[in-house]
């Protein structure tokens, strides 16, 4: 009897491992090969856009659940030197979303996205705190949603 409650809680332990990394990769077009992510409709892979460097920005509740909850938006890089002003956003945790333009206003890092290219912007700051700012409303808008993001 002790052997099986032994050999069950090292099993159940092994299961949540393997389940804990397997939700860790990111998500992807596609199950094998270069990440494979899905912007305006195109699809666009490490292999040709180099390596995604990303942020992943969850619900601002407090900073111990940092992580532990549902991913609500990814932004990010791309490897490639030729697409240095170029990054991305992915909703809800999934692999499909917007290119967007990129540049770094002195240590934040800024995307800038819409029908004409600057109606949105997200911005994450130093510490962490990402800005979702909607310039639709009102050219001087302050944040409509606040997020913490981690690399």
């Amino acid at each position: 009897m002790r052997n099986f409650l032994s050999t069950s809680f090292t099993l159940s332990i092994a299961v949540f491992l393997v389940a804990a990394c397997a939700s860790s990769n990111p998500a992807s077009l596609t199950q094998n090969g270069p990440r494979t992510i899905v912007l305006n409709g195109n699809e666009w892979t490490e292999e040709v856009a180099g390596r995604f460097a990303s942020w992943y920005c969850y619900d601002r509740v407090n900073l111990e659940t940092l992580g532990k909850g549902p991913i609500r938006l990814e932004v990010g890089l791309f490897g490639n030197p030729s697409f240095s002003d170029v990054g991305f956003l992915l909703y809800d945790g999934g692999y499909s979303g917007v290119l967007a333009s990129y540049r770094r206003d002195g240590l934040e890092h800024r995307w800038d996205w819409g029908p004409k290219g600057n109606e949105y912007a997200f911005v994450i700051k130093t510490d962490g705190t990402g800005l979702y700012l909607d310039f639709t409303v009102d050219e001087k808008t302050k944040p409509r949603e606040i997020y913490s993001c981690k690399l």
